[in-house]
This record gives structure tokens, C-alpha cells and sequence, in this order.
């Protein structure tokens, strides 16, 4: 279920990257999506994918109902905040740390589902897990560390690039000279994120032996899914912090360079995105699709 807890934000911040086009098919596909990308890390039986349809249509509506107006109240917030002439970084760290609160939140929602249906993973799905723990962090390693220093540069640039274009639209030359800026003053993190990752599963393999005993895995499971930040290094920590403040001044600065043109598509995507979410607020109970309609 960690992983479900993961896709569920991922998928909403993707719309936040991708646009709101797609915000309605992702959160109302949620139910069969979220099967679908645990089948890359273990294979569940018929009671067990039972099991995880209940607890996660109970868990769609909790969120639907808890957050989706909230998540469209703070879009509206925002389109005050980017109607100004200019911004600094500091208008949008409250932004950033609200989101994050969320992300905690969730979490924390999920731990009693975590508790339950991890409990219910049988020898050779630990096995399964653990070996779709190693093969996907070769992949990443592959991905995130593989290539020359410049090449790693280069596809953080394009991957930034991207993300604004989806926004502003074309982006000008002082502005993706300011995103290689940015790629090139931040600090490495990429080992050491994979490493506190690797710690994770880790300790999620090692809490899964312990299964049996409820007390002790449930209060394993509870600290896994607590905030995992403070087990950091400091110099870790340090370089995260540094690298995020980068990222909202970069962010600032691409907004407050950008044309009229480009503000008026940023301002329109929000206020497309923030409609989304008015939509989505439940109204009724989230319900799963049909099996039959799958």
C-alpha cells in the first residue's frame, strides 16, 4: 500500500506538471491504476486485490472529500499571487510547504491499510518485493546516475524545460539559460536519495518478518510512513534545502521574466486546473468501476 500512497499524490502532482487535461481521467481511474502499478512489485491473489479495492475506494473518498476543494482553494489563491507584476521566492514556499503537509497527511491515512494489507503478503510475495526492490534500483541507478556529469546536466535541463513549457509555453533563450543556471548550482543528492531509499525497503523487507507479531510490525509500518526527512544525514538534509530554495528562486525568476503572453497561459492553466478540482470535490460516496467494466 506504500505504494499506493505514493501514486495517489504522484498522480495529482503530475496533473499539477502535465496539466489539467488529464487531472479527471487520473484521479477517476485511480481504482484500477493503482492495482496496476503494484503488479510491478508484487503479484496479489483474488482476496488480496479484493481487499486492496475496498480499503482503496474507502481511501478515494476520505481524499476526494478531505482535500480536492482545498487542493482548488489554493489554486485560487494562487492566481492572486501570479497576477502581481512580480513574485519572489518566498511567495511560493508557503505553496510548497502545504503541499508537503499534505503528502504527510496522506500518509498517515494510509498507515492502518499499510498495516493490513502488508501483514497479508505471503513468503513468496516478500520474495517478489524484495527482488522488484533490486531490480528497479539498478533501473535507477541506471537512469539517475548513468552518463557523464554533463549528460546528467543536460537531462535535468530538458526534464525542467519541459515541466515550464507545459505552463508558459515556448520558453526564451534567457530563460533556459537561467534553468542551466539552476541544473548547475545544484548540489548532488541522487546517491544519497538512493540510499536512504534503499534503507527504506530495507526496513520494510525486515518489518514484513515480523508480520505475525501485529504490535511490533504495526508500530514498524507506523515509522516507515512517518516523515523519514529527520533520518537524513545533515549533509544530506542541507543539500535538499539548498537545492529546493534554488528551485523556488529559479521559479520565481522564470515567472517574472516571462511575456505577457506566457502569464496569460499560466493564469489560464491554473484556473483550468482549479476547475478540474471543483468538479472532482465530492459530492456522493467515490465508487470503483464495475470489475465487469475492467
Amino acid at each position: 500500500m506504500f505504494a499506493a500512497a505514493r501514486l495517489i499524490l504522484l498522480s495529482l502532482c503530475a496533473a499539477l506538471v502535465l496539466g489539467a487535461c488529464s487531472l479527471r481521467f487520473t484521479y477517476t481511474q485511480l481504482d484500477w491504476l493503482v492495482p496496476w502499478y503494484l503488479r510491478d512489485y508484487v503479484t496479489l491473489d483474488a482476496g488480496q486485490r479484493s481487499a486492496l479495492d475496498a480499503r482503496l475506494a474507502a481511501r478515494l473518498d476520505w481524499h476526494c472529500r478531505a482535500h480536492l476543494a482545498d487542493y482548488a482553494a489554493t489554486l485560487r489563491q494562487a492566481q492572486g499571487l501570479l497576477g502581481q507584476p512580480r513574485i519572489d521566492a518566498d511567495d511560493l514556499a508557503p505553496y510548497l510547504a502545504r503541499a508537503e503537509g499534505w503528502w504527510d497527511e496522506l500518509l498517515a491515512e494510509l498507515a492502518p491499510d499499510a498495516r493490513v494489507l502488508l501483514a497479508g503478503l505471503q513468503p513468496e510475495q516478500v520474495e517478489e518485493l524484495a527482488q522488484a526492490f533490486a531490480r528497479r534500483e539498478r533501473e535507477a541507478r541506471e537512469e539517475y546516475l548513468g552518463g557523464s556529469a554533463e549528460a546528467q546536466h543536460a537531462d535535468r535541463v530538458d526534464r525542467m524545460e519541459a515541466r515550464l513549457q507545459r505552463w508558459f509555453g515556448r520558453l526564451t533563450l534567457a530563460q533556459r539559460e537561467r534553468i542551466a543556471e539552476w541544473s548547475r548550482a545544484l548540489r548532488p543528492t541522487t546517491e544519497a536519495w538512493l540510499a536512504n531509499r534503499a534503507r527504506w525497503q530495507g526496513a520494510l523487507l525486515a518489518a514484513l518478518q515480523v508480520r505475525a507479531d501485529p504490535a511490533a510490525f504495526a508500530a514498524r509500518i507506523d515509522a516507515l510512513l512517518a516523515p523519514q526527512a529527520p533520518q537524513w544525514a545533515a549533509d544530506h538534509r542541507a543539500a535538499v534545502a539548498h537545492n529546493r530554495a534554488l528551485t523556488l528562486v529559479l521559479l520565481a525568476d522564470v515567472f517574472n521574466g516571462a511575456s505577457a503572453a506566457q502569464r496569460q497561459r499560466l493564469l489560464g492553466e491554473v484556473e483550468a486546473l482549479a476547475a478540474q478540482f471543483e468538479q472532482l470535490a465530492c459530492r456522493e460516496p467515490a465508487r470503483l468501476s464495475a470489475l465487469g467494466n475492467r
